[in-house]
């Protein structure tokens, strides 16, 4: 079947073989089978070839006005200043701002300060299942996997991959935190910046095969992702024991569809309710290889990640419940089929983890339903993703090894 003026990548399925069929009541549910129209098979295809062309387009232009080294203070003079949108700098670096940090009409401020306070809510759950299930499950597509490996991300340790994805999470998951110019939004800016010049390195990589895998970080592969931190995260707390109501699940949506925005994903790719999610992502899999070694060597630097933490006491025992627990959570949060696909294996099954739910579940109705008290385990919750998040940099520091070169000054 053609489609456009690309080639076609390994990694996409022919187009018949996307054309599974859905179970009835599945597709009642989302109110369409998961199989991509024509259309949207040729949007896929094209996708797995377009990147970010704003901060592409200002990457390009920094480089190609520089003799040597592309000098990059600019852009980061102009993310610390009281005004990033008032800055004095290049044409490339304001049509950059002002395309970035003015954000769209279709934002619901009201819902996404509730999708805010509801993350907050649910403390760790949240934590572990981004890790758990969204990041461990995520290997199985291995066209990112390839990114990884080709940037030295592999080499560096789950721990210190895990900590900085783990920081910006905490960031942009903040009150008022993604309004223009605010924290959260500057902080997904510079990893849009990381992004971008990851993407120009690789192209131009003689180890990076286009034909196989298309563009490096492409509009496809983001949007994946974003999905992972807003769709899967929702149907991960669900397991958990967490109750979402629908209100809940447009908030964090919402929330979640501006932050992916400011990321670079393109319109065409933001949903606004998990039911649209879900098609997305179940067609998203029609683009990615079958898992392969780099999936497993993935998996299973994440799942030892608990065997190097540090305690102050009784420390060869914590980390051995550690290990367990996150395999345990694994193995229920992604179901049997998909961990052992990952090449994992947990002697206790999912055992550990159930045996949590009950638990999590009372408290956190509890939490919820008791009057006057829902603010303040909000913050009990947010307090407890800090400290996880403040474990893992802890651990960063004590694994560091040198960074991934992108010839940013």
């Amino acid at each position: 079947m053609t489609t456009i003026d690309y080639p076609q990548p390994a990694r996409l399925r022919a187009f018949q073989l996307t054309q599974t069929k859905t179970p009835w009541l599945i597709r009642k549910l989302l109110g369409r089978p998961f199989a991509p129209t024509p259309e949207e098979y040729a949007t896929l295809h094209h996708g797995l070839f377009e990147g970010d062309p704003v901060m592409d387009e200002y990457i390009k232009a920094r480089l190609d006005g520089s003799t040597h080294k592309a000098d990059w203070r600019e852009f980061h003079q102009a993310l610390s200043s009281e005004n990033p949108l008032a800055f004095c700098g290049s044409g490339a670096l304001h049509q950059l701002i002002q395309s970035t940090c003015i954000n769209p009409d279709w934002v619901d401020w009201k819902l996404i300060e509730e999708g805010v306070h509801f993350i907050h809510s649910t403390g760790r759950a949240a934590t572990d299942v981004l890790r758990d299930m969204a990041l461990m499950g995520g290997y199985l597509m291995v066209a990112f996997n390839k990114t990884l490996i080709l940037t030295g991300e592999l080499e560096k340790g789950a721990a210190p991959r895990l900590a900085s994805t783990a920081q910006w999470w905490l960031k942009v998951i903040n009150p008022r935190a993604n309004i223009a110019g605010g924290d959260g939004a500057l902080a997904t800016l510079r990893v849009r910046w990381m992004h971008a010049l990851v993407r120009h390195q690789l192209i131009n990589s003689p180890h990076w095969d286009s034909r196989q895998w298309g563009l490096p970080i492409n509009q496809v592969d983001m949007a994946a992702t974003y999905l992972g931190f807003s769709a899967v995260m929702l149907l991960g707390l669900r397991k958990m024991g967490i109750v979402i109501t629908p209100r809940n699940s447009r908030a964090v949506m919402q929330l979640w569809k501006l932050i992916a925005w400011q990321m670079g994903v393109k319109e065409q790719w933001l949903v606004d309710t998990e039911a649209q999610a879900l098609v997305r992502l179940r067609q998203f899999l029609f683009t990615h290889s079958p898992p392969d070694d780099s999936t497993r060597r993935l998996a299973g630097a994440l799942a030892r990640e608990p065997l190097s933490r540090n305690y102050t006491h009784l420390q060869v025992l914590r980390r051995q419940l550690a290990y367990h627990q996150h395999l345990s959570s694994s193995w229920y949060l992604l179901g049997p089929g998909m961990f052992y696909k990952l090449g994992l294996r947990a002697p206790l099954g999912p055992l550990i983890a159930l045996m949590a739910v009950p638990v999590r579940a009372a408290i956190h109705a509890l939490g919820r339903c008791m009057p006057g008290y829902s603010s303040r385990f909000a913050q009990h919750g947010r307090r407890a993703q800090e400290i996880a998040v403040a474990e893992l940099q802890q651990r960063q520091t004590e694994q560091a090894l040198p960074p991934f070169s992108v010839n940013a000054n």
